[in-house]
């Protein structure tokens, strides 16, 4: 299996959400991101757009929490923000 399978396949597992992907862009807390991988706690790294406040490292953000989904025409997929 690739690691964009496992990480489809893992991220439906444990967190029950089957639209997220590797390379899908994201906003967490108003900041955009890239989704790159998956961490052992189940939790999404993402790199953030913004490097000069974020770095260029990998974040630990929760997959439902304050986090907004978007497809690859950045139409809103799912939105876990904060109301």
């Amino acid at each position: 299996m690739s690691k964009a399978s496992d990480f489809n396949d893992d991220m439906k597992r444990i967190r029950g959400i089957d639209f997220a992907h590797i390379g899908q862009m994201v906003e967490v807390g108003g900041d955009v991101g890239t989704i790159k991988g998956m961490n052992y706690s189940g939790n999404l790294d993402i790199v953030f757009a913004n490097q000069l406040k974020h770095g260029s490292g990998k974040h630990n953000c929760h997959p439902t929490y304050n986090i907004k989904y978007y497809d690859q025409n950045g139409v809103l997929v799912s939105d876990f923000g904060k109301d």
